[in-house]
């Protein structure tokens, strides 16, 4: 029997417009990962250079992008919500994207049967924030969720986050300097407060930016065993 894991977060917002629901209908199949999985390659047309995960890509605006960019990679999305996950269909249908492949539930239903050393890399961009100190146990960067990232990111690889809300960078940089798999090297307030260039951009992103929060960005490097 598997585990119950708890999920706080929206499966659906405003109704689907007509497009969105065809995509999830007609061409979420196609990108679906299947539920039991053990070799992240395989689900890929081609053999990808890298590996790399988004948890939680909202619109999908930075996940096609990276994809993209770099078509000899392999992407996969995981995101609960349905209306992102309509999006990000879009996307991939605009832009032809066949290294893209989507988890459209609780990525933490998967995570625990891939093998060790299996991603490149792990993107988290604006997550959830729960300011609340009773809400805690639901924030993405906790010692659980960590000791699984580490096992699965090779080491030298990346774990690429960001958060325009105070206590989240707070609780993202408390999170990663007491664990001993990631480091974190900065020489300069702009490694963190202005946008690496090759990362791609987001509407989350600018909305932020608009009303006057200002986003912190962070990359984290997976340090030898």
């Amino acid at each position: 029997m598997e585990a119950f894991i708890p999920f706080y977060g929206r499966r659906k917002g405003r109704p689907l417009r007509n497009t969105a629901r065809r995509l999830l209908e007609e061409d979420l199949p196609k990108y679906l990962i299947p539920k039991s999985l053990h070799n992240l390659t395989s689900l890929f047309s081609h053999q990808p250079e890298k590996i790399f995960l988004e948890i939680g890509f909202g619109g999908g605006e930075h996940l096609a992008k990276e994809a993209k960019n770099a078509p000899q990679n392999g992407y996969i999305g995981a995101e609960p919500f349905l209306n992102g996950v309509g999006s990000l269909l879009k996307h991939c249908s605009d832009k032809k994207l066949d290294n893209v492949r989507i988890w459209p539930d609780d990525i933490r239903l998967q995570l625990a049967a891939w093998p060790i050393a299996s991603l490149d890399g792990i993107f988290i961009m604006f997550p959830d924030p729960w300011p609340k100190s009773r809400h805690a146990s639901r924030r993405i960067i906790n010692k659980e969720n960590l000791a699984e990232f580490a096992r699965l990111i090779k080491e030298g690889g990346e774990l690429r986050m960001a958060s325009d809300h105070a206590s989240a960078k707070n609780w993202i940089l408390s999170g990663i300097m007491a664990n001993p798999h990631f480091s974190w090297s900065v020489e300069h307030p702009d490694d963190w407060r202005v946008k690496p260039i090759q990362w791609p951009e987001t509407r989350y992103m600018k909305k932020a930016i608009e009303e006057g929060r200002k986003p912190a960005w962070f990359k984290f490097k997976r340090l030898p065993i």
